[in-house]
C-alpha cells in the first residue's frame, strides 16, 4: 500500500501539501521480505533442498532402470525383428525384408516368387508375413509402403516386447515421475515465491536461474529411455553374437543360413540390405548404405557360388540379381 501522509495545509495557496512516498513505497528494495524471509536465505535453502531432491530423485531412476524382472526366458528365443525393435520401431521391417531375402521368397526387385512352406512359417517373423501379403498384392515396394504395411505387427510386438520387461513401459514411467516428486514440488514452490517476489518487485535473478537449472534436471530425471535393463543386456548380448555379420567383415550371409541377413539387418542397419542384395535395397528405396563401401561390391560375396568382383559397384548389381536365380541353397540372399 501508498502511505500517503498529510503534513499540513496551507490556505495561501490553496492546496495541500503532501510527503511524496513514505520509505518503504519509494524505495522497493526496504519493501518487507516476501514471506517474512531475505532473498539470500531463501535461495541458501532453496539450493540445499534442490540438491537433496536431486540425490534422492537419481538413487531412485538409477534403481528403476536397473531393475530386472526375474524371468526364465532365453535371449536366443528373440526373433529377428523383436531385435530390431530393441534398437528403434523401424528396424523391424528392414529385418523383415531381408528375411524375406533370405529365405529366398522375394527376387531382387521386391517381387514374391514362392508361397512359404510350413517349415518357413516356423521361422518367419510375423512382420515379415505381414510385407510378404502387401507385396503379393501391391506394386508399391518403397521402405515408406511397407512400413505401413507392417504398422499393425510392429505396435503388436511394441506391446508384447513391453510386457515381457525388454521396453520401457507405462509402469516404469510412472515409477520416475513419482520419484521426482520432491523436484515437482520445489519447481511449485520456486514459481510461487517468483510470482510473489514480483509482485512487491524483489529482484528475482537468481531465482529464475535457479528455477531453470532445476527445471532442466527435472525433466532429464523423468525421461524414459527406450530399454529396460534387460532389454539392454539382450541387445548387447546378441550383438556380441553377431558381430562376425557386420557388413564391413563382407560375410557370406548364405553360409550362415537364412536368418543370417535378418539378424545382420536388425543389428546393424540399412548397409546390410545394400551388401545383401543392392538391387533389392534400391528397388526399396532404403536410405543408408554406409557399410558397404564401394556401393556393392564384395560384401555381397556368398563364396564360389556367386563370384563378383570386389570392389565394383557394378559387380554389386550383377551378384545382386543373379542371387534371385543362380545362386540357390540361400546364395547371396540368405
Amino acid at each position: 500500500a501508498i502511505l500517503v501522509v498529510i503534513d499540513s495545509f496551507d490556505d495561501s495557496r490553496g492546496g495541500i501539501a503532501m510527503v511524496p512516498w513514505t520509505a518503504a513505497a519509494a524505495n522497493p528494495a526496504a519493501a518487507p521480505d516476501t514471506w517474512g524471509i531475505s532473498g539470500p536465505t531463501f535461495l541458501t535453502f532453496y539450493a540445499i533442498a534442490a540438491l537433496l531432491a536431486f540425490g534422492f530423485t537419481l538413487a531412485r531412476r538409477i534403481a528403476i532402470l536397473g531393475h530386472t524382472e526375474p524371468s526364465t526366458e532365453s535371449v536366443s528365443s528373440l526373433r529377428p525383428s523383436e531385435i530390431a525393435m530393441l534398437v528403434d520401431d523401424k528396424r523391424p521391417v528392414l529385418a523383415g525384408l531381408a528375411q524375406l531375402r533370405g529365405y529366398q521368397l522375394i527376387d531382387s526387385t521386391g517381387r514374391p516368387v514362392r508361397q512359404p512352406t510350413d517349415a518357413d512359417q516356423r521361422w518367419l517373423d510375423t512382420v515379415s508375413n505381414a510385407l510378404f501379403r502387401h507385396l503379393l498384392g501391391s506394386e508399391q515396394r518403397s521402405m515408406t509402403d511397407l512400413r505401413a504395411a507392417g504398422i499393425l505387427s510392429v505396435a503388436r510386438m511394441r506391446a508384447d516386447l513391453t510386457e515381457r520387461g525388454y521396453l520401457f513401459g507405462p509402469k516404469q514411467r510412472k515409477a520416475l515421475y513419482l520419484a521426482a516428486l520432491p523436484m515437482d514440488a520445489l519447481l511449485i514452490l520456486g514459481i510461487v515465491r517468483l510470482i510473489a517476489g514480483m509482485s512487491a518487485h524483489h529482484k528475482v535473478g537468481f531465482l529464475v536461474l535457479a528455477l531453470i537449472v532445476l527445471l532442466v534436471a527435472t525433466g532429464f530425471m523423468i525421461r524414459s529411455p527406450r530399454l529396460t535393463q534387460r532389454g539392454r543386456d539382450a541387445l548387447d548380448s546378441v550383438r556380441s553374437q553377431h558381430l562376425h555379420l557386420r557388413p564391413n567383415n563382407a560375410p557370406s550371409y548364405g553360409s550362415y543360413g537364412p536368418n543370417s541377413a535378418a539378424f545382420a539387418a536388425a543389428l546393424f542397419g540399412a548397409g546390410v540390405l545394400w551388401s545383401l542384395d543392392p538391387a533389392l535395397a534400391q528397388a526399396t528405396a532404403v536410405v543408408g548404405g554406409g557399410y558397404g563401401g564401394s556401393g556393392g561390391g564384395d560384401s555381397c560375396s556368398t563364396g564360389s557360388s556367386c563370384s563378383t568382383s570386389s570392389g565394383d559397384s557394378g559387380g554389386g548389381s550383377s551378384c545382386g540379381s543373379s542371387c534371385g536365380s543362380g545362386c540357390g541353397g540361400g546364395g547371396c540372399g540368405g
